[in-house]
């Protein structure tokens, strides 16, 4: 790579990690001052726990625990972006440093200033990939915690929401320890063939057996006699609740839920497990395919707004390129996201891909340089 080039990708580069640094920064202030008092809580516990001295270093670590792992989230969501926005100012800054027309002057296209971007976006676009497949997935427990668990690196501990099981019944928990099998605050709602709830089983604490249903402790089996407002209820004592959502069931519908957070291979693991599913995991798979391509075509598109033979000015210019980019990446994302019936969940994903290829290319060549 010689001179030039090197320049042009340095700016590039120190101009990405700029802006992603500055956008990271403002989205960690904005929650940490919204959820300060969740901070501090954990701090306070962590000192109590003589885990460290002081509160304030407590609560530094806090933040810095919670929120240092979505530095490779955040990335992942915003290289697309960031890469439109680093070039527009790298071009700005070489277009009002004249350095384009210097270039021009001694017989450089400014093709070749496009060619070293591209090729620096394709460098950062690889590199999402390896945070997808090897990074992400690794760090997928700590991502999924809330404020509430600041500090803890519990990887089997989860709230179930609302979960139906194979006889339609609807399960849900506070908190499921699924190493243990042991669920808090156990609530389920036995329905009819018309979905209408029948019954309603509760319990503060559940154990599975192992042989197909969990033990309550204290449970409690409210029956409704009618369908009106002012049905009989019977009530009586349950110990036991037969169902399918086992500890590893449950596992399973979180990871469904988590799905874009883990590797391709794991996916693939998963869709064997949850075939119900299959079409959405599909659709993750294929999306992270045409989402490199996306981005990179989207820069393509971008650039000739800024290499241009004669400065000129960068407001319209910028004001152009966020028209452009900023809508085709957001349609593009949607586009390939959307479930269409009948149609292949991979046609869908590279879909924008295969119109913006020639788009992208048209005005590449069509560049007066």
């Amino acid at each position: 790579m010689i001179l030039l080039d090197r320049h042009i990708a340095y700016r590039f580069l120190l101009n990405f990690l700029t802006l992603f640094c500055l956008i990271f920064i403002f989205v960690v202030s904005v929650d940490v001052v919204l959820q300060f008092d969740s901070f501090v809580e954990a701090a306070s516990s962590a000192v109590d726990d003589e885990r460290f001295s002081s509160i304030i270093l407590a609560t530094l670590m806090a933040i810095l625990d919670f929120h240092g792992p979505r530095v490779f989230q955040s990335y992942s969501f915003l290289v697309g972006l960031v890469s439109v926005a680093a070039a527009g100012f790298t071009l700005s800054q070489m277009q009002r440093s004249r350095e384009l027309v210097a270039m021009l002057a001694a017989g450089v296209p400014l093709q070749r200033v496009a060619v070293t971007i591209f090729l620096m976006a394709t460098l950062l676009n690889l590199f999402q990939v390896l945070n997808q497949e090897f990074v992400i997935p690794r760090l997928a427990p700590v991502l999924l915690r809330e404020h509430g668990q600041i500090l803890s690196r519990t990887t089997s501990e989860f709230p179930v929401v609302m979960t139906r099981d194979s006889r339609d019944n609807l399960f849900s928990g506070r908190m499921l320890d699924a190493d243990r099998g042991v669920i808090d605050d156990i609530l389920v709602l036995t329905r009819d063939e018309e979905g209408t709830a029948e019954r309603r089983i509760s319990a503060p604490r559940a154990v599975w057996n192992g042989e197909g249903f969990w033990v309550l402790e204290s449970g409690i089996a409210i029956d409704r006699v009618g369908r009106d407002e002012g049905s009989v209820q019977s009530q009586q004592v349950i110990d036991r609740f037969e169902t399918d959502l086992s500890p590893h069931s449950l596992m399973v519908r979180r990871d469904q839920e988590r799905a874009q957070m883990l590797s391709t291979r794991q996916i693939g693991v998963l869709r064997d497990d949850a075939a119900t599913t299959s079409g959405r995991l599909a659709r993750i798979m294929w999306t992270r395919i045409g989402g490199v391509g996306v981005n990179l075509l989207v820069l393509l598109l971008i650039l000739p707004n800024f290499l241009c033979r004669l400065p000129g000015p960068l407001l319209l210019q910028s004001v152009k390129c966020a028209a452009i980019g900023v809508p085709v990446l957001l349609l593009s994302v949607l586009v390939m996201l959307l479930p269409v019936s009948g149609v292949s969940p991979a046609v869908m994903a590279l879909l924008p891909t295969a119109v913006l290829i020639p788009i992208s290319f048209w005005r590449l060549a069509a560049l007066e340089s």
